[in-house]
Order: C-alpha cells, then structure tokens, then sequence
C-alpha cells in the first residue's frame, strides 16, 4: 500500500487537493474546498459524473458531517492498472476545469 500511496498522493496534491499522507490506512481523506463546491456531495457527484472517478463523501464519516464536508475519501488499495486509469481520469478532469 506504501508504493500505491506513494504514487497516488502527487497526483492529488498536484491537481489542487490538499492532503496529508495516511500512515496507516489505504485511503487518503483529500480537501477539496478550491475546487469551489458547495459540499463534499457536490464534489463527489462531479468526480463521478465529469470525472469518472468514484470518491466517499467525507462527512459519511464524522458524526458531526459539517466536519467533512470538504472532504472526500479516495481508495488507493486498487490494481495498479485502476489507479493509473484514475490518474489519468483525474488529471484531465482538472485540466478541464
């Protein structure tokens, strides 16, 4: 999981999320707030619908949802062809918008 997240990270932090690497985890919580979505949820739409990305809405995990709601969850526990097609989809997503 270390080389996955190793890899997948630059790609967030590079594209305008803002992220600290897990230690432990394989998923990484990502800020999300410049992209200038209302919420989370809108975020997570986009990046499925113009993105085609699947990421979770941050606030499904706090019991206070206020406190992620720039947040949002990417798994990187994937195949390694899925996450270079998730990099590729998120970069042009960005590109695009």
């Amino acid at each position: 999981y270390r080389a996955k997240r190793d890899a997948f990270l630059p790609v967030l932090l590079d594209i305008g999320f803002k992220c600290n690497p897990p230690r432990g985890a394989y998923y990484v919580m990502a800020d999300g707030s410049g992209f200038g979505f209302a919420d989370d949820v809108a975020l997570s739409l986009e990046l499925v619908k113009n993105g085609g990305v699947a990421v979770v809405p941050g606030s499904s995990f706090f019991s206070n949802p206020a406190d992620g709601k720039n947040l949002v969850r990417f798994c990187f526990c994937k195949k390694e062809d899925t996450l270079q097609e998730a990099t590729k989809r998120l970069r042009a997503w960005a590109a695009g918008f």
